[in-house]
């Protein structure tokens, strides 16, 4: 579940991707008899209460879009595409990389 979510989940809004996994992916697992734990929640598979604490003392918002968006550019192995209008995200990474990351 939590892979299906880095791969694929990453460029939709909240109410879209809570739509996929919730009312989609989970039914679709339980049809194929595939074990899941009930409840899972990609977002607390993919980082801890600890590491959101810090990202959020890095300057990342604390909504969950934000936080899943952590999670998701944290567990890939590729580098993000991060488009940032509000500059949250820019903000973010340089707290956790250093100012000397360029953004363009």
């Amino acid at each position: 579940m939590s892979s299906a979510f880095v791969s694929y989940i990453g460029p939709f809004n909240y109410l879209f991707r809570n739509e996929l996994w919730q009312s989609k992916w989970i039914p679709d697992i339980g049809e194929k008899n595939i074990p899941i734990t009930a409840g899972i929640d990609p977002l607390d598979v993919l980082a801890t209460q600890s590491e959101r604490a810090i990202w959020q003392g890095e300057g990342l918002p604390a909504d969950r879009v934000s936080l899943e968006n952590a999670s998701i550019i944290v567990a890939c192995t590729r580098w993000p595409l991060i488009i940032d209008p509000q500059l949250q995200g820019i903000k973010w990474i340089k707290g956790k990389e250093g100012n000397d990351l360029q953004t363009i």
